[in-house]
């Protein structure tokens, strides 16, 4: 099975690794992998998307997120026109904290841990002629190379995904509808992630039995209230990483992780490199 990895994908870009790519015909493809997060947005013609989870059909307006490590391809028999944008969360700039307090955003850009299937919905016509003037606009800045242009993409694809985010949960069936209770842990959560959580707390805090918690939550985030925390911790120490450049050890202990060596091997299995690797990247 074919592996694109990082370097390959963004072999001039690693210090940003933001890539836009429009296929007016895309081909029949071979079973693949990537090394990053890929969004896709089809906007003309029909297809099948072959996944781990089964075949798709795919036509206009569809929009899916496949997770880095997660194998797929293509089977086009007729015109199949889709937008691809390749990017790693935890190597951009990206206010994350902010996306995460949005309904359904873990749940399409975080999975959790073997999981199989991933988000698929569908745009309507309005929604979609909403969506394609931003992706052309992040094609355009792909193309362009003034120094500007890095914060122009970094702009246009935070709008993009705030505005994806929404529309999935709009997409939503109505008894689906998530809970204020879950709602309130998840705020909670966003703002004390580093500090010890006790999970036993949490459904109380929902005001829900906690086999009621634990399915809504899942279903809101995608994951555990562990797995979650876990994820908004690494994305602290990421940008810490980045912004700093105080030792491993001091950023995992105040990222909230009371043992480095457990912190190193957490950051590998999410980000898929270690602390050091990921710092010598920038």
């Amino acid at each position: 099975m074919d592996v694109k990895s990082f370097a390959h994908l963004f072999r001039n870009t690693a210090d940003f690794p933001l890539r836009v790519s429009l296929q007016e015909n895309q081909p029949s493809t071979k079973p693949h992998q990537h090394e990053c997060v890929e969004l896709v947005c089809v906007y003309d013609g029909e297809g099948t998307h072959l996944a781990q989870n089964g075949r798709t059909a795919l036509r206009s307006g569809d929009v899916f997120v496949i997770p880095r490590g997660f194998f797929h391809a293509y089977q086009v028999e007729k015109k199949l026109s889709l937008f691809n944008v390749l990017f790693l969360p935890e190597r951009l700039p990206m206010p994350q904290l902010d996306l995460c307090q949005m309904t359904g955003f873990q749940e399409l850009f975080m999975p959790p841990d073997g999981e199989t299937a991933y988000p698929f919905f569908h745009l309507d016509r309005e929604q979609l002629d909403e969506i394609l003037p931003l992706l052309r606009e992040l094609l355009r800045e792909s193309r362009n190379a003034d120094p500007p242009s890095r914060t122009c993409r970094l702009g246009f694809l935070m709008v993009l995904l705030c505005k994806l985010t929404r529309f999935y949960c709009a997409s939503r069936k109505k008894d689906e509808i998530i809970p204020d209770g879950i709602n309130n842990v998840i705020e909670y959560m966003n703002k004390h992630f580093r500090e010890e959580i006790s999970v036993e707390s949490l459904p109380k805090m929902s005001r829900m039995s906690r086999s009621s918690f634990l399915r809504a939550f899942r279903k809101v985030t995608g994951s555990t209230p562990l797995q979650y925390q876990l994820h908004l911790r690494i994305n602290y120490a990421c940008r810490e990483l980045q912004d700093t450049g105080d030792p491993v050890t001091d950023i995992a202990y105040r990222t909230g992780f009371t043992d480095s060596n457990y912190f190193t091997r957490a950051f590998h299995k999410i980000v898929g490199m270690t602390p050091r690797e990921f710092r010598s990247r920038l």
